[in-house]
């Protein structure tokens, strides 16, 4: 009876693996990372690794210069790149719009961050014009009265106060997202502070998993403290969510039905989540609503609040660049009051190119993943339907080969209108590229430029860190395992 059942299992693996190397032929030819082993791939690079070994880890993957090379998460093949021309491909191609598994981690399938192709086709198709230019004007007076908050904030510290900037940055990003598109003072939403460190919380230990070869089933991963605590978090986060939901829900239903005035209507900021109560294109159903205040939340948040925290410690660590970006801040707003239009901050270029260059060295998503709907070809390469593709932004943004020898230096001069005109379309990817790029791009400039100017007019920013002192861990945003510690002297 043994031998019969010792039989069986050896013909069942030959079997399993005879069908594995066919189902993967096609990349037998592809570049390969050496770091591979049998039945774990590349995990055992970051299986009981610290956070900040874990993103270096990545990084080292990824410095091979080919187009397109491969390697292995236990069973998992994965294709990747960090050369622009396939990136280019990939996001540009309507064969390679879909999110892989991976994305299933998050647990916000039904919104725009992880939502299969079809749904998220829809969605986007009704969505897209929430950020036009006549609603991304209505938010302005909302932006430059977070800002001055944020100042007066930063002004209770006394002079020369070590503080982490991205602490109180992040506090008025979210601030600027629960109002702009949501339509919710934060004033009301006593969980406003807790919400952000458990959303940051959350994603983090999302993240881990994805680097957790044996945390890929289910029927393991369930049993791991991870799970639990990510269980507790995601109760508490859709309590907060339902409520919020459910405000703006009772808010549609009472809505008065008296016409607006042409000019009032025009000055009322247009809040994104009303589109989703009332879009004729598509009716949303509550779980997607759901799904995209969390995107709205924690991607609108961290976006700015991430981009203008290391701008601000880079500013420090650069002072000759800070007060050029602040002799342009005065120019165009030299009054201590000063009025923010979409026509005057088109004037502050310089700050446009420090943010620019902040999110090239410092991408806020530091990879992104599709998976092909179709058989189609990379590079020569027939691939079959089905297969992942990792972009690493982080390293695309630093390729010597595209952006030059001094690539690991920051120099806003980069994003000079002279010193861009040559330079391939995808490769800087802040905000993603293609069709499923990030919706809120032009929301996030806007609102990054307003926090910027508001506070170097009133603060200089020093620091005692050095570049070599930041360490990064792996996680859905590119945090510091560190702070953003700067020191504030007034003007």
């Amino acid at each position: 009876m043994w031998i019969i059942l010792l039989g069986f299992l050896v013909v069942l693996c030959v079997v399993q693996y005879i069908s594995f190397r066919k189902k993967y032929a096609f990349s037998k030819d592809i570049p390969c990372v050496e770091m591979n082993y049998p039945l774990i791939g590349c995990g055992h690079l970051f299986i009981g690794k610290g956070t900040a070994k874990r993103f270096w880890n990545i990084v080292k993957l990824f410095k091979r210069k080919d187009k397109l090379f491969k390697f292995w998460m236990g069973p998992k093949l994965i294709l990747a790149t960090s050369h622009p021309d396939v990136a280019q491909q990939i996001l540009t191609e309507s064969v390679w719009l879909d999110k892989p598994f991976l994305y299933d981690f998050f647990e916000m399938s039904h919104g725009l961050f992880g939502a299969k192709y079809q749904m998220w086709k829809g969605q986007r198709k009704a969505l897209s014009s929430s950020f036009n230019l006549r609603i991304l004007q209505s938010f302005i007076p909302i932006f430059t009265n977070c800002s001055k908050k944020l100042v007066e904030r930063l002004g209770t510290f006394p002079e020369g106060a070590t503080v982490n900037i991205m602490e109180h940055v992040e506090r008025f990003a979210m601030e600027m997202v629960l109002e702009t598109t949501l339509g919710l003072d934060i004033s009301v939403l006593e969980e406003a502070d807790s919400l952000i460190v458990k959303i940051e919380r959350y994603f983090y230990l999302t993240s881990r998993r994805l680097l957790s070869v044996h945390h890929y089933l289910d029927a393991i991963y369930h049993w791991s403290g991870v799970y639990r605590e990510l269980r507790s978090l995601l109760n508490y986060l859709d309590r907060v969510v339902l409520r919020i939901v459910g405000d703006v829900s009772v808010r549609h239903a009472n809505v008065d039905e008296k016409p607006i005035e042409a000019d009032e209507e025009f000055k009322k900021p247009q809040i994104f989540v009303d589109e989703m109560f009332t879009n004729k294109m598509r009716q949303f159903t509550e779980r997607e609503i759901i799904d995209n205040v969390y995107t709205i939340i924690g991607a609108g948040t961290d976006t700015s609040a991430t981009a203008v925290a290391y701008a601000c410690l880079l500013l420090a660590l650069y002072p000759d660049v800070q007060q050029k970006l602040y002799d342009e801040v005065i120019q165009v707003y030299p009054s201590s009051d000063p009025e923010f239009t979409l026509d005057s901050l088109k004037n502050l270029e310089y700050t446009e190119m420090v943010l620019k260059e902040a999110l090239r060295l410092y991408p806020v998503a530091p990879i992104i993943m599709r998976q092909n709907l179709d058989q189609t070809q990379i590079d020569g390469l027939k691939v079959p339907m089905g297969n992942l593709l990792v972009i690493h932004i982080y390293s695309l943004h630093r390729r010597e080969d595209v952006w030059g020898p001094d690539a690991a230096k920051f120099d806003p001069e980069r994003f000079s209108a002279e010193r861009s005109k040559a330079r391939h379309p995808f490769a800087f990817l802040a905000f993603s590229g293609g069709s499923r790029n990030c919706l809120g791009l032009r929301y996030a400039y806007i609102s990054m430029k307003i926090m910027m100017a508001a506070m170097v007019k009133k603060f200089r920013f020093t620091t005692k860190l050095r570049e070599e002192d930041l360490r990064f861990k792996f996680d859905a945003i590119l945090r510091l395992e560190n702070e953003h510690l700067v020191q504030l002297e007034r003007r």
